[in-house]
């Protein structure tokens, strides 16, 4: 192998690195809005059919958004 092709397995895995770092950025953000839908969360009574919008909307299942919503989802 010459030079040309270890830095381009260098470029490729700083690319890599770049993006696992944006994807967890969003996955922060996504975590935060799905938490900040719950009307509980901002101390308002519970309301029906937000766990099953909230997951419709997020593309999670029911079960991962409770999760979320109650502090129990594993990052």
């Amino acid at each position: 192998m010459d030079e040309d092709h270890y830095a381009d397995i260098e470029q490729a895995r700083a690319q890599l690195d770049e993006a696992a770092g944006q994807l967890e950025q969003a996955r922060e953000r996504l975590h935060a809005a799905v938490l900040a839908a719950f009307p509980e969360s901002a101390g308002e009574p519970a309301k029906r059919g937000v766990l099953a919008e909230v997951a419709r909307r997020a593309k999670f299942s029911r079960e991962y958004v409770a999760q979320i919503r109650d502090g129990k989802a594993v990052k």
